[in-house]
C-alpha cells in the first residue's frame, strides 16, 4: 500500500457533472412552494447540518428540476452570505432538490471519500479555500465554478482516508456526547 499523498485539485475528484449549482431564482419561485411534498434543501441545511425543511415542491415541479436532486454522499455547500458551510447527504435523508443558494459536489468514490472531502471543507484550510475565493463586498457569494474547481487538495490513498475519517468521526461523537452532558448539567 502506497502512503504517498497526491497533489490534486477539486475538479480531479468530482464525477462528470459532479458540480451542481442550485437553480436560478426564476426557476424556483416562492409562489410555487408548498407546505408538503418534496423538500427543498436550503442554506440552513448546510450551515446547521439539519434536515428541517421550510419549503417543498410538488412532483410536477420536481420533474422540471430533478437535475438538482440530492443523492446520498452529496456534499451541499452554502454559496451566499454564510459561504462555505458544508453538510453531507446521508442515506436516510429525504430525496429533495437544492435551492439557488447551495452547491452540490458529487465525488468519485474511487478517488476520495465524501466524508474526507467534507472534513477538508470543515477544516481551517478547506473552509478558507472556499471563502478566500468568494466575491462580493455586501453579499458574499461563492466564486465561479472554474475558480472553485481549482482548489488544491492533498489526497492520501483511500485506505488512509478511511482511517482519518474513522478517527474524526470518533472525535465528533465524543464532542456530541460532551455537549449533551453539558446541556444536562446546565438544566
Amino acid at each position: 500500500m502506497s502512503l504517498e499523498w497526491n497533489d490534486v485539485v477539486l475538479k480531479d475528484v468530482l464525477l462528470d457533472k459532479g458540480y451542481i449549482r442550485g437553480p436560478f431564482g426564476s426557476a424556483l419561485k416562492r409562489s410555487e412552494m408548498k407546505s408538503e411534498g418534496i423538500p427543498v434543501y436550503e442554506q440552513q441545511n448546510a450551515i446547521y447540518d439539519n434536515r428541517i425543511f421550510r419549503y417543498y415542491i410538488d412532483d410536477e415541479k420536481y420533474q422540471s428540476l430533478k437535475r438538482f436532486t440530492t443523492l446520498p454522499d452529496d456534499l451541499i455547500i452554502s454559496c451566499s452570505g454564510t459561504v462555505g458551510k458544508v453538510s453531507i447527504i446521508k442515506d436516510n435523508d429525504p430525496k429533495g432538490i437544492i435551492s439557488q443558494a447551495l452547491l452540490t459536489l458529487r465525488v468519485n468514490k474511487d478517488i476520495i471519500l465524501p466524508e474526507f472531502l467534507k472534513y477538508f471543507f470543515s477544516s481551517y484550510e478547506g473552509y478558507n479555500s472556499l471563502v478566500s475565493r468568494s466575491t462580493g463586498s455586501v453579499q458574499v457569494n461563492i466564486s465561479k465554478r472554474a475558480v472553485i474547481e481549482q482548489i488544491p487538495l492533498k489526497l492520501p490513498p483511500i485506505e488512509v482516508q478511511e482511517k482519518i475519517v474513522y478517527y474524526l468521526k470518533l472525535l465528533d461523537e465524543k464532542i456530541a456526547v460532551n455537549e449533551k452532558i453539558n446541556k444536562n448539567l446546565e438544566q
